[in-house]
């Protein structure tokens, strides 16, 4: 039905859809790091040349302060796959309402087609039945 309304009708009646700009977002996907792998932190500021293995006095602060890095990381990353997800969902809904005014209006257009060849086809008739009788 949608096929026929927005495609094949609307092309007849010279009409055209509006220009949607969905194209479909790359969904982010979160990956969550384990805890445990530590050695391989990128976000932490220790230079690889650093000796891990030597106790440091500083080493319990900066785990701290990696883990609550890493924790607001994984937030704006999962904040920011919701706004994307929201966006794609607003670009679906606006397509699906485009498509249904364009159907609307290619109905409308039938409608208007229909009205006016039954007006002509009537006030010609009156007249012909009004000049022959």
């Amino acid at each position: 039905m949608k096929h026929v309304f927005c495609k094949r009708l609307a092309a007849c009646l010279c009409m055209q859809q509006s220009p949607s700009p969905s194209p479909e977002p790359s969904l982010l996907k979160v990956i969550k790091r384990t805890s445990s792998d530590s050695t391989g932190d990128s976000y932490s500021n220790i230079p690889d040349t650093v000796d891990k293995t030597t106790p440091d006095v500083s080493a319990p602060k900066n785990k701290t302060r990696d883990k609550l890095l890493q924790d607001i990381l994984d937030h704006l990353a999962a904040q920011r796959r919701y706004e994307e997800e929201q966006c794609y969902e607003a670009d679906k809904e606006n397509e699906i309402k485009n498509d249904w005014l364009l159907a609307a209006a290619v109905l409308d257009r039938i409608c208007a087609i229909a009205f006016i060849i039954i007006i002509i086809c009537g006030t010609v008739a009156f007249f012909v039945r009004l000049i022959t009788h």
